[in-house]
């Protein structure tokens, strides 16, 4: 299923001064395609910092995401409760896909995700589909 495109929404207001710098900024780093399903322009007024793997913080992923999780400003009952990430105590990533990841991507589509773009985490999936991420076994 194809996700939906969110560039129109979810976006962070700026000045017109700042949406021109925003947007020679976006275009100088190859960023422009990210405000489809995250808000790039709000990670850029607060000089959000980038990880070594070139993601951005969770805070400004939209509800289209792969990895929309709880920490996005956007997770919330009117637009989806996010998954949930977890850390082991080795330091290895978890994802826990919520409701609203599963309604945006199949199961499938998500293990193709993090197959190509988050291969040094690992994927959760529920038992079945009324499985929330917060009653799944913690990852240990």
């Amino acid at each position: 299923m194809p996700r939906q495109d969110y560039t129109a929404w979810f976006n962070t207001s700026l000045s017109p001064e700042d949406e021109k710098k925003f947007e020679a900024w976006a275009k100088a780093n190859g960023r422009t395609a990210d405000v489809a399903d995250y808000d790039l322009r709000g990670a850029w007024k607060d000089n959000a910092k980038e990880a070594e793997n070139g993601h951005l913080p969770d805070t400004y992923k939209k509800p289209n995401h792969p990895t929309f999780s709880d920490e996005s400003k956007y997770s919330n009952p009117t637009n989806g409760v996010g998954g949930k990430w977890e850390q082991d105590a080795k330091g290895k990533w978890a994802y826990y896909p919520s409701d609203a990841n599963l309604k945006n991507m199949s199961a499938d589509e998500l293990r193709a995700y993090f197959a190509k773009e988050e291969p040094d985490a690992s994927l959760v999936m529920p038992l079945n589909q009324n499985q929330a991420w917060f009653a799944r076994k913690p990852v240990k």
